[in-house]
């Protein structure tokens, strides 16, 4: 992946981070979600171009990116959920 993926990818990381925090009316900090979001997207974009499945374009980063992140940040949430109980 090149430099300008990485933003990408970061940048939508951020983006579905901030919509989780504002959506999630959880203990979890504004921080720790982003931070989550950001992690998701760049480990699912780096998995996706280390086998060559997709092609270097934006939209499929953007994807990419997006389902990453919203991934790991469900999970999260549904392991802290389940925590509680």
């Amino acid at each position: 992946m090149t430099a300008e993926n990485y933003i990408l990818a970061t940048l939508a990381g951020f983006v579905v981070g901030w919509i989780a925090n504002a959506m999630s009316k959880s203990r979890f900090s504004f921080p720790i979600n982003v931070f989550i979001a950001i992690f998701g997207a760049i480990l699912l974009n780096f998995f996706i171009r280390s086998s060559e499945m997709l092609g270097d374009h934006f939209f499929s980063i953007l994807m990419v990116s997006f389902a990453g992140s919203s991934v790991l940040l469900g999970l999260f949430h549904l392991t802290r959920m389940i925590e509680r109980r």
